[in-house]
């Protein structure tokens, strides 16, 4: 690879070959992966032009250079490009639902650039078809129908319909009043009268439990 600075190429495209070749030159790992990030750099200096014409209130791309075990440069949030490992090809990737394709995979990188930006032109395609799109209306009810499907009310609560187009009016039952139902005063007095019959009964058991007691121990004294 020609590293050699000439009139045409900028200081930093100038440098980045010159990480390039050192690093095929000497096989270092690190050096492989700054091989690799340089190489995107170009391509997104590459593609700046043409990102720079999206309109700035579409936020369909958002394009940066993730470094790592494996450095790429994202275009939106579900395509990317990293290199071949050859470490001389462009991989232009898409993840889908069937899953991950291969849009164009090439050493060329004007041939990479062109590809991504028919992309791009294609993702604001859709973009503004969806916008344009009439969302669909729902159905006008038809005449002498209600908008909505009446409610499902108690029997008191059911509209009664006047005469005209004006609208139901609710009818609300009237407050009924139920009398207080009170105990009969012979069931209370019964109730009361049962609580103090048993605590009668309860005394006079303790009484003659003491008193047959008392009785047994005198019998005892005596004999």
């Amino acid at each position: 690879m020609d590293a050699k600075p000439t009139a045409d190429r900028s200081l930093k495209e100038t440098i980045r070959a010159l990480r390039i070749d050192e690093a095929e030159r000497t096989g270092v790992v690190v050096a492989l992966r700054e091989a690799d990030l340089a190489r995107l750099g170009m391509l997104q200096d590459r593609l700046k032009p043409v990102f720079d014409e999206v309109p700035r209130h579409v936020e369909l791309f958002d394009t940066g250079i993730t470094p790592g075990e494996t450095p790429r440069l994202w275009i939106d949030m579900v395509s990317f490009v990293e290199i071949g490992r050859d470490k001389r090809s462009y991989r232009f990737l898409q993840d889908t639902r069937d899953g991950r394709r291969v849009l164009i995979e090439s050493a060329d990188i004007g041939a990479v650039a062109g590809r991504i930006t028919a992309y791009v032109a294609r993702r604001l395609i859709e973009r503004e078809r969806l916008l344009a799109q009439t969302p669909a209306l729902a159905p006008e009810p038809a005449a002498g129908e209600p908008a909505l499907p009446p409610a499902d009310l108690p029997a008191p609560f059911v509209a009664s319909q006047p005469a005209g187009d004006a609208p139901p009016v609710m009818e609300a039952p009237a407050a009924a009043t139920l009398p207080v139902q009170e105990p009969p005063a012979a069931e209370a007095q019964r109730v009361r009268f049962s609580g103090f019959g048993a605590f009668v009964i309860f005394l006079i058991g303790i009484a003659a439990g003491i008193g047959g007691v008392l009785a047994v121990a005198q019998f005892a004294v005596r004999i």
